[in-house]
């Protein structure tokens, strides 16, 4: 089921992010890339919750990696609730967001993602991606 749950660039939810992007020099001089996003909604009065229990399960946010022979490696991309929590996080792990996620700009959950440099070859590659389990929305 679809929900009105989104990522966004910013913390006042005014920049959907589609596909971010991340820039790496081709020799990985670059070293890791950290950013922020934030997964919220601006419908009011709406709440977010796992489909499998409601209320009780996780939201569980994961990197999904279509295309596992080629690009990036899911393994190369860490996630964690704060900056310090990325150099403890471990690569390629799913991440827990709590059971429910209201709506509104000050719920707004910010997620701390690091993309590990890749010696790979010029291009773009766009075969990872970040995908929760399946949620509900439902009026809080």
């Amino acid at each position: 089921m679809s929900t009105s749950l989104k990522a966004y660039a910013d913390a006042t939810l005014s920049s959907v992010i589609h596909s971010p992007n991340v820039l790496q020099k081709l020799d990985a001089s670059t070293g890791p890339v950290d950013f922020i996003i934030y997964l919220g909604s601006v419908l009011p009065g709406k709440k977010v919750e796992a489909q499998s229990n409601p209320g009780v399960d996780q939201i569980v946010l994961n990197v999904a990696d279509s295309d596992s022979g080629s690009g990036q490696a899911a393994s190369s991309v860490k996630l964690a609730l704060s900056a310090s929590g990325l150099s403890s996080a471990t690569a390629g792990a799913s991440l827990n967001l709590g059971a429910t996620i209201l709506s509104g700009v000050e719920n707004a959950v910010p997620v701390y993602v690091r993309v590990e440099a890749s010696n790979l070859s010029a291009g773009t590659y766009q075969d990872l991606s970040l995908e929760t389990n399946n949620l509900v929305e439902a009026n809080a």
